[in-house]
């Protein structure tokens, strides 16, 4: 077992991320998940000649507010809590 920059234990091939992270990058996933199933359903509604396919629009626009809010959540926590830092991510 070795011992993290931010002194907590980790094991041999155990994440780099705090059980807080972790959650918070599944909920960013999800977010993503939901703002592509949402573009997907408009063109799917464009392509089948839909008039009314900008009824998405609102829709898109809250489900990418809800992705960003999520993705600075994330960002927020390891950059505070600093339990990603130096685990193979490439800063260039």
């Amino acid at each position: 077992m070795r011992t993290q920059s931010n002194g907590n234990s980790e094991a041999p091939g155990a994440s780099a991320y705090c059980e807080e992270a972790r959650r918070l990058l599944d909920a960013f996933g999800h977010a993503v998940q939901e703002l592509v199933q949402l573009h997907e359903l408009q063109f799917l509604a464009i392509v089948d000649g839909d008039p009314e396919c900008s009824r998405f629009d609102v829709l898109i626009h809250m489900a990418n507010e809800r992705k960003l809010a999520a993705k600075y959540a994330y960002l927020h926590h390891v950059d505070s809590h600093g339990c990603a830092q130096d685990h193979g991510t490439d800063k260039s």
